[in-house]
């Protein structure tokens, strides 16, 4: 019983000799909560290797952001169906929020850890998914965003047939409506994010098959010029242009994932 107390006695000094470094007040019940929630974490993740990490006045400063993202987060959940975060959950993304500057991609962080810390939703919390948002980009985590509550992501390419019969060329690949609806640094790059969400198992690429409602397609085709496209190069240049529809479905590891991660 002793050697438990002694345990627990550990814990709390631990997460102390932490958030002292963030907090004044230890005693303020959001902060109680915030290192109960990380007490394991911060056992294991010694002061003297987080003061390194955070060696520069901005560095610091920015954990601290990520730290209150957290604490708000946690504030949200019932205190009776608070829980204390896994490790193979907690220490990597204690980790990654000492030096994540971009908002997008902590809030995915944060949100996932949050999600740790609640009885209800820990069982989303994969740790794979660390890895995951460790390997999107800035407009890749806006799509992430935007999928929420989604199903797929439609998309249609404009082919062109030969006039010797002999095949056909892709004049656009993969167009959908993304660009249209979520901000986009680099909207060009957008085919290759989609790859990427591919690559990691978030969408699996359909092609091949395609949705009975048109809607979305009729738009794509709209906002990327199908009609003109085909009065311009038919029979000029091709004997047709078709538009091949198709869809990005999300996958069950995707929709977990953006269960966990989207607050």
């Amino acid at each position: 019983m002793s050697e438990k107390i002694d345990q627990g006695m550990e814990l709390v000094k631990a997460g102390a000799n932490v958030l002292s470094q963030f907090y004044q007040d230890l005693a303020q019940p959001s902060v109680k909560a915030l290192g109960q929630a990380l007490a394991t974490v911060f056992e294991l993740c010694p002061t003297s290797l987080l003061s390194l990490k955070l060696w520069n006045e901005k560095r610091k400063l920015n954990f601290a952001k990520r730290l209150n993202e957290y604490k708000e987060k946690l504030e949200q959940i019932p205190e009776e169906k608070r829980c204390e975060v896994d490790t193979q959950i907690g220490t990597p993304i204690v980790e990654k929020l000492t030096y994540t500057t971009n908002d997008e991609i902590a809030d995915l962080f944060t949100t996932l850890l949050a999600n740790a810390s609640n009885i209800d939703t820990v069982n989303r919390a994969h740790p794979a998914f660390i890895d995951i948002i460790g390997r999107l980009s800035e407009d890749e985590a806006r799509i992430i965003q935007y999928l929420k509550g989604k199903k797929d992501v439609q998309y249609c390419d404009f082919r062109g047939y030969s006039l010797e019969g002999k095949g056909y060329i892709d004049l656009r690949y993969h167009q959908t409506l993304l660009p249209q609806y979520v901000h986009l640094d680099f909207p060009q790059n957008v085919n290759a994010y989609l790859a990427n969400l591919v690559s990691l198992g978030v969408l699996f690429d359909m092609a091949g098959t395609y949705r009975i409602d048109e809607t979305v397609y009729n738009e794509i085709k709209r906002v990327y010029g199908f009609e003109l496209l085909k009065e311009q190069l038919v029979p000029k240049s091709y004997k047709k242009i078709e538009a091949e529809k198709s869809y990005y479905q999300i996958t069950d590891f995707g929709k977990l994932f953006i269960q966990a991660c989207i607050k």
